[in-house]
C-alpha cells in the first residue's frame, strides 16, 4: 500500500503545492484522506486486510518548513506514524519526496536543478531523516518518479513550478535523477534496503488530433504529423526510460542531449528497482500528451489504464536488468467507478503473477492507495477529490475492489463489518 503525504493528509503549509492551492490552480487538498488523524486505525485496517508493507511519505516541507529550521513536532509525528505501522505488524517504507517540495527549496534554492542545493540542503535532509527514523524504517524510497515529476513540473507545466521551458526541463530531470542517486549513496550505509522508484509508462506516437498512428489516415500531412509524433515518442522514451536503465545496467549516465558519462558506481545502485506504470501515454509532434489507445475509457486524470502494458514494462526492464529484484511500487486508477477499478485491479494482479511465473523476480505490488484521498496522478489536470484511488472510502468502508484484493492475498473474505 502506498500514498503521498499530499493525498493522505493534505498539503503542508510551506510546500510548493500550497501556493498553487492558494492561487486556485489546483483543488484544495484540506486534510487529504484524514490519515494524520486516524493513522493508527488506518494502519491496523491495512494489516487486517492482509497487506504486509506500506509506503509512507514523510513530507520534507513538514520536517523543514524553513531553511535550516527543523520542526521537532513534525518529526515526532512521523515517528509516531511509523511506530504505529510496526505495532500493526506492517513493514513501513519511508518515501522522502512524493509530489511536493518545500517552497523555499523549490523556489529560492532552485530545487534539484541546482547542484549545491542537492549537495547541501538535500543531503542534509536525507542524513537527518535517516538518523531520526532508521530504527523504524523497513526500507527507503528517495524520490517517487524523479524524471516524470520533473517533466510534469518543468516541461508540461502541469505541476509545480509550472514551467514549460525545454532547457530548464533538461536541467531539472538531470538534477532529479542525480538527487535520487545521491540519496541512495547516503542511505545505503544503513541496514534497511533502498528502492529506486521510476515511472515507466509505455510511450506511443499520436497525431495532433490524438488518434494513434495505426488509425490515422495516411495523407501526406497525416504522415508528416505521425513521423513527428514518432520522433517525439522516441525522445520521451530516451528521457523517461534510458537514463536510469543505462545507469543501473551499464554504469553510465546518458541523456539524449549529451554524450554518455561513465558512472560505474551506479550499476550497484538500489537493493530493489520499483516501477510505477498506471497507464501508457501518447505524444504528438508538438509534445502534447494524449491517452492511449485513442478512444479508450479514461479515468479522472484523462489517462487510459491498460494493465497489459505493466506486463510489457516488467519484461522489458527485466531484459535490461537481469537478476535485479523488481517491485510494482505503485498502481492505481482515479475513478469513482469501483467496478471498473476491480476489473483493472484483477488484470494488474494477473500481469504481476504471470511475470513472476515466467521467472521475472517481481517481489511486491503496492496499491495506490488504501484510502480515497486527494489525487494528483497522471499527465493531465489534477483531479483532487474527484479522482479517488482507494480500496477504502474516506468514511473507512471497504470497497468491493478492496474486498477482492484482500481475499486474494489472505485466501479468506474480509469481515462483512468492514463494508
Amino acid at each position: 500500500m502506498t500514498d503521498s503525504s499530499l493525498s493522505a493528509e493534505g498539503v503542508a503549509p510551506t510546500a510548493d503545492w500550497s501556493r498553487w492551492e492558494r492561487d486556485g490552480r489546483v483543488p484544495t487538498s484540506g486534510d487529504g484522506a484524514g490519515f494524520a488523524i486516524d493513522h493508527a486505525d488506518d494502519l491496523r485496517l491495512t494489516a487486517t486486510l492482509g497487506f504486509t508493507d506500506v509506503r509512507i511519505t514523510v513530507e520534507w516541507a513538514r520536517l523543514e518548513p524553513r531553511p535550516g529550521v527543523v520542526d521537532t513536532d513534525a518529526l515526532d509525528q512521523a515517528r509516531e506514524v511509523l511506530a504505529a505501522a510496526v505495532e500493526a505488524g506492517l513493514r513501513p517504507w519511508v518515501t522522502l519526496v512524493h509530489g511536493t517540495l518545500p517552497g523555499w527549496f523549490a523556489d529560492d534554492e532552485r530545487g534539484f536543478a541546482e547542484p549545491t542545493s542537492r549537495s547541501n540542503w538535500w543531503a542534509r535532509h536525507v542524513d537527518r531523516t535517516a538518523e531520526a527514523l532508521e530504527d523504524l524504517a523497513a526500507g527507503w524510497v528517495p524520490i517517487e518518479d524523479p524524471i516524470g515529476s520533473a517533466v510534469r513540473g518543468h516541461l508540461l507545466g502541469i505541476r509545480p513550478p509550472g514551467r514549460t521551458d525545454p532547457e530548464a526541463a533538461r536541467v531539472a530531470v538531470e538534477g532529479a535523477l542525480e538527487a535520487t542517486f545521491e540519496a541512495w549513496r547516503l542511505l545505503q550505509s544503513g541496514d534497511a534496503p533502498v528502492m529506486g522508484v521510476f515511472g515507466a509508462p509505455s510511450v506511443f506516437a499520436a497525431t495532433p488530433e490524438g488518434a494513434t498512428g495505426e488509425n490515422q489516415v495516411r495523407s501526406q500531412a497525416g504522415q508528416q504529423a505521425l513521423d513527428l509524433a514518432r520522433d517525439q515518442a522516441l525522445h520521451w522514451e530516451q528521457v523517461l526510460w534510458d537514463p536510469w536503465l543505462r545507469a543501473l545496467s551499464d554504469g553510465e549516465m546518458a541523456w539524449p542531449w549529451r554524450s554518455p558519462v561513465d558512472r560505474p558506481e551506479l550499476a550497484d545502485a538500489f537493493d530493489l528497482v520499483g516501477v510505477v506504470v498506471d497507464h501508457p501515454v501518447a505524444v504528438d509532434g508538438d509534445g502534447t500528451t494524449w491517452p492511449y489507445p485513442a478512444g479508450a475509457r479514461v479515468d479522472a486524470t484523462g489517462s487510459a489504464p491498460l494493465p497489459e502494458e505493466l506486463g510489457v514494462a516488467l519484461r522489458g526492464i527485466h531484459d535490461r536488468l537481469d537478476g535485479r529484484k523488481l517491485v510494482v511500487a505503485g498502481w492505481g486508477v482515479s475513478t469513482t467507478d469501483d467496478d471498473w477499478r476491480n476489473e483493472l485491479l484483477r488484470d494488474v494482479v494477473a500481469q504481476v503473477e504471470s511475470a513472476a511465473a515466467d521467472g521475472i523476480p517481481v517481489v511486491g505490488l503496492f496499491h495506490d492507495a488504501l484510502l480515497d484521498g486527494y489525487s494528483t496522478a497522471g499527465w493531465g489536470p489534477v483531479p483532487g477529490f474527484a479522482g479517488p484511488r482507494g480500496l477504502v472510502t474516506r468514511n473507512r468502508r471497504l470497497k468491493e475492489s478492496g474486498r477482492w484484493l484482500s481475499e486474494h492475498i489472505t485466501g479468506r473474505p474480509p469481515a462483512g463489518s468492514l463494508s
